[in-house]
């Protein structure tokens, strides 16, 4: 694929910012502080929302979920 080739895999964007299946991602205002820290991986994505996994445990957040508990990928701060 070049990059004139639109993107066609699963995708949600929040605040100009794509998440994608197999990305790592922080939740920077979930409410307990663990959960803050912990990282998760996108299993599913779409335009209302990701499916999001970490130890065992799977997580379906709407796209309101997210806007309430933030997004941003582990190599940002």
């Amino acid at each position: 694929m070049n990059d004139t080739e639109p993107r066609t895999e699963p995708a949600f964007e929040i605040d100009c910012q794509r998440y994608t299946v197999g990305d790592r991602v922080r939740f920077p205002n979930a409410g307990m502080p663990s959960n803050q820290d912990r990282v998760y991986e996108i299993t599913e994505a779409g335009t209302g929302g990701i499916t999001a996994a970490v130890d065992g445990c799977t997580y379906q957040l709407s796209r309101g979920d997210i806007a309430a508990i933030g997004i941003t990928h582990t190599d940002q701060k």
